[in-house]
Formats: structure tokens, C-alpha cells, sequence
């Protein structure tokens, strides 16, 4: 299975792509990890360290050459799941052809609700690890929190959990407007293409991954472990 997960901020694509990896066995691919480790390249390095020091997207064309250079990897042999790539039509555009897909999974959670998620997440300082304080409830709809086992502190290695400045109430808003600008035509892109799956999230993280699960088996059957 070759898949691309999509959704907002906070929609849980790094949640689904850790528990949807080992059932599926295919790795969760991320393409800024793919960059970070092709840095020590004496020809691509350079370009890559410039421009995430800067902040900026690297060029298509060098994101497409590492992406496919990952995908050749043997855990990649029957298959993969590209979390959080592409953003953008260009970035669509740019690996249509180039790698193929089967399905994208559209992760659907109402903006309210991603508002107040994203807001109560909390991050290790040291690990990076992610829980989310919130326990929220809307009609049918319940999300439950992930809570560390110690308050305040990581479970896996006693970080402090703290809240990153991206992830306060009116930088999120911000950045909703921006995904649904970029995003929009995006899903207009693969829509057309019939590749788009609708996934309403309606639950928690091991409700929601057998509901995706029975998804993809409903479609592709023996493709599906």
C-alpha cells in the first residue's frame, strides 16, 4: 500500500501514521526526517541546512530526488505512508507520476475541535514525544485525553512537557486559515483523481485506527494484511 495521509493541524496524522505502520507493515515516511538525514550529503547538504536554518521549503525538485531515494529503502519494498507530504498542489504536482499512490486518507475533525486540541497539547523538551490534555465532547463525538502517567512530565524519558508557541489558540487559527487555503486545491487534485478516503474522526486513537483499518480493507481487500 502506498499512501498519503492529509489533515489539518492536530488531526492526529502523526498519531494514525505510528499506529497504522506496524498493522499495514509499511513505514510512516516523513519527509523532513528524509532531508535532516541527507544534510551530511556533500552535494544536496548544503542547499538542505540553508534553507531549513532559514525556515524556508526546500526546492521541489531536491524534495522529490530524496523522497524517492527513501522510498527505495528495503522497508519500502511493499509499501510506505507519507505523513504530512504533500501540503500544496506544487508539492502534489511535483511527485505526480514520480511516486505512486493508492489512496489518500483525509483525516476530518471539525476546526473547533482542532482548535481546542491543538491547544492543549503538550511536548517533551528533551524527546519530543506528544500527549494532549484535553478531553473533549461534542454529541457523539468524544476524544479522550493522552495524558502522561507523571503530570508535567514525559513518560518516556522524565522530559518537562511544555507548550510549543505554535501551538497557542490564536497562532492555530492562523494556521487553519492557511492550511484551507493550500490544502483546498490539493484535495481538489486528488479528488479527481479518485484517490481521496474520508475518514471522519469521531473517537479516540484505538477506535479510529480499526475503523481506518476496516476502511482500506473494504476497498482493497487482499491488498490489506
Amino acid at each position: 500500500m502506498k499512501i498519503i495521509l492529509l489533515g489539518a493541524p492536530g488531526s492526529g496524522k502523526g498519531t494514525y501514521s505510528r499506529r497504522l505502520s506496524p498493522k499495514l507493515g509499511i513505514p510512516a515516511v516523513s519527509v523532513g526526517e528524509a532531508l535532516r538525514k541527507t544534510r551530511d550529503d556533500p552535494e544536496l547538504g548544503p542547499i538542505i541546512k540553508d534553507c531549513q536554518d532559514r525556515g524556508v521549503l526546500c526546492p521541489d525538485e531536491l524534495t522529490v530526488n530524496v523522497l524517492k531515494k527513501r522510498l527505495e529503502d528495503p522497508d519500502c519494498e511493499k509499501g510506505f505512508m507519507l505523513d504530512g507530504y504533500p501540503r500544496n498542489l506544487h508539492q502534489a504536482e511535483a511527485i505526480d507520476g514520480e511516486i505512486p499512490i493508492d489512496v489518500v486518507l483525509k483525516l476530518n475533525v471539525p476546526e473547533e475541535i482542532l482548535i481546542q486540541k491543538i491547544s492543549a497539547r503538550r511536548s517533551c523538551k528533551e524527546c519530543g514525544d506528544i500527549y494532549n490534555l484535553a478531553d473533549i465532547r461534542l454529541g457523539d463525538l468524544h476524544l479522550p485525553p493522552m495524558n502522561p502517567k507523571v503530570e508535567g512530565k514525559c513518560d518516556k524519558c522524565g522530559g518537562e512537557l511544555v507548550q510549543r508557541p505554535d501551538d497557542a489558540e490564536e497562532v492555530v487559527r492562523d494556521r487553519m486559515v492557511v492550511y484551507k487555503k493550500e490544502t483546498a486545491p490539493l484535495i481538489d487534485f486528488y479528488n479527481k483523481k479518485g484517490l481521496i478516503m474520508d475518514v471522519v474522526v469521531s473517537a479516540g486513537p484505538d477506535i479510529m485506527t480499526e475503523k481506518i483499518m476496516g476502511q482500506l480493507k473494504e476497498k482493497f481487500g487482499d491488498m490489506i494484511a
